[in-house]
């Protein structure tokens, strides 16, 4: 087929050539205005979408572009407008709703002042589209191996750098290109970096990682390091952390436990003296001011009580006089006025007179419990009675028994074998801070929530035991049938601040303040306990606290 040359004078205008030269290239070409309206379509544009050019001229561009709505295509006009030219890749939609992925160049163009859009696009070949993944995921790589903040290298396993991070590179003061290529070791500055390198090339393994010192720029630095081998063993990522402060750390560190390790035994028995000191000290302040308390609480609760108490045999009398009148006005008196009669019937008379006695003696019971507390607190504060003089052993430990009995009452069987003691001298307040520890430890073995399982199914019980020794002393037996102390923790539980409870119950102060109270009067405490295993019969283990005291005389000296 042959062209003829066109006639000097007849060449076609620009605005034919340019229409002949879009009609026929092999991109398509959609031409937009600044509504996104199609005014022209290619031919090729035509068949990539399906479409006829009429039904193209009919639609605009953000209907066939998936990345474009009408909310957005003003600001991607105004980008457009800004930039001048903008390639991308976008998924467009065709006439049958198939969806295809295209390279798009949109141009903005302005002709005798009215801007316009023209949009070239053609289908994303597979390669092209492979070779766009590729290289985003290698920028992805290298954006998250430049932002780790470690040295990362790459080496192949000739011993020759393929690249490295930019941390690695600045900490050198090089460009990252200025490594690619050199031969492993060329800086000189980590003969251990270098041999840790090879040996992993020339191995078997994977995977291996140490600790490696290198210097930088003169300054020495330690790195865990760790290597990983890619591309089937032909090549390795090299990563390393700088872990200088931490190692500089652990040095000083042990340097200074060596130092300390000298003193630890000379300051921990000025430590064990300090406490002993201490829990003396914070338990006295603490017994004195509950002391106080208890004994203004005592006083001010006695003199009421007593008024009322006082009050109550009057009432009882009073009630039974009335009670007694008002029958024999009924017996003297038979027909009752009807107002009378209705009031008697609305009140329930006959309930009120056999009730009210029945109140009146449960007010005196009650009466009577309260001043027996009271008596108990006074006995238990005993701020009267601070020297060094005789007292029951007996009435302490009943006082201590009353203001427990919250803890004690419809949970707990108390047992008390007392055999007749005489009186001792000794600090009785400070005895009653013994007593009350331990019984408040012998209730918190029994109540132990440990114990409400199958193996365990007898009664809390609390046994008390007094009697005579010889030699002029006296021994208290407090003993409960909880668990029991193992035997490795019988040694321990009068130190200060060892229990045996769990975190938060306990301040462990309790049987080391017993035990220097004991000490004071001449005493002395020990434990007789057996361990419960859930193998053995039901409850037969527990512990029993034995105190010794000595009846001691008006002259004994024995110190506050």
């Amino acid at each position: 087929m042959s062209v003829n040359s066109p006639n000097p004078g007849s060449f076609p205008s620009l605005g034919q050539l340019a229409q002949v030269s879009l009609d026929g290239m092999a991109d398509a070409v959609l031409l937009t205005d600044i509504e996104a309206r199609i005014f022209y379509a290619n031919d090729a544009a035509c068949r990539l979408l399906g479409c006829d050019r009429p039904e193209l001229l009919k639609t605009q561009l953000w209907q066939i572009d998936q990345n474009l709505t009408l909310e957005t295509w003003p600001r991607y006009w105004q980008t457009l407008q800004q930039q001048g030219v903008l390639e991308q890749e976008a998924r467009y939609r065709s006439r049958d709703q198939t969806v295809i992925e295209v390279e798009v160049t949109a141009t903005y163009l302005v002709a005798d002042d009215t801007a316009y859009t023209c949009t070239l696009f053609r289908y994303l070949s597979e390669r092209a589209s492979v070779a766009r993944e590729v290289q985003r995921a290698k920028d992805q790589l290298r954006a998250v191996l430049d932002a780790v903040p470690g040295l990362v290298s790459w080496i192949s396993q000739d011993g020759r750098y393929l690249g490295v991070n930019r941390h690695l590179a600045a900490s050198y003061n090089m460009p990252p290109d200025a490594f690619v290529g050199k031969e492993l070791g060329f800086l000189k500055n980590s003969p251990e970096f270098v041999a840790f390198v090879r040996d992993f090339l020339q191995g078997d393994v994977d995977y291996h990682s140490q600790l490696v010192e290198a210097n930088v720029r003169g300054t020495p630095c330690y790195y865990i390091t760790a290597a990983q081998k890619y591309d089937q063993g032909r090549a390795t990522v090299v990563v390393g952390i700088d872990v200088s402060d931490r190692k500089r750390s652990e040095e000083a560190l042990q340097r200074s436990e060596a130092r300390l390790l000298e003193k630890t035994q000379e300051l921990e028995e000025a430590l064990r003296e300090r406490q002993r000191a201490e829990s003396q000290l914070i338990q006295s302040e603490k017994m004195y001011a509950l002391g106080q308390m208890v004994a203004g609480m005592a006083h001010e609760i006695n003199n009421p009580i007593n008024f009322i108490y006082g009050n109550l045999a009057y009432t009882d009398n009073y009630v039974r006089d009335l009670l007694g009148l008002f029958k024999l006005y009924q017996e003297e008196i038979p027909n009752t006025p009807p107002r009378v009669a209705a009031e008697i019937e609305a009140v329930d008379l006959d309930f009120i007179t056999v009730d009210l006695p029945k109140v009146v003696d449960s007010m005196k019971l009650g009466a009577e419990r309260i001043l027996k507390l009271v008596l108990s607190l006074r006995n238990f504060s005993r701020l009267d009675e601070s020297q060094f003089k005789q007292a029951y052993v007996q009435e302490g430990i009943e006082s201590a028994l009353a203001i427990l009995n919250h803890r004690i009452q419809g949970r707990i069987e108390v047992v008390k074998d007392y055999q007749p003691l005489p009186k001792i001298y000794c600090y009785p307040a400070q005895l009653n801070q013994v007593w009350m520890n331990l019984l408040c430890n012998a209730i918190d073995a029994v109540l132990d929530p440990g114990l409400g399982d199958d193996s365990y199914n007898s009664r809390p019980r609390i046994t008390i035991r007094t009697s005579v020794l010889k030699g002029d002393r006296i021994l208290v037996a407090i003993h409960d049938n909880g668990r029991g102390i193992r035997p490795e923790l019988q040694e321990k539980i009068f130190d200060p601040f060892f229990t045996t409870k769990p975190v938060g119950t306990g301040t462990g102060l309790g049987l080391s303040i017993c035990y220097q109270i004991l000490q004071t009067h001449g005493g002395k405490i020990r434990i007789v306990s057996q361990e419960c295993q859930p193998e053995d019969s039901p409850w037969t283990g527990g512990s029993e606290f034995l105190v010794e005291l000595p009846v001691g005389s008006a002259k004994d000296d024995v110190p506050k």
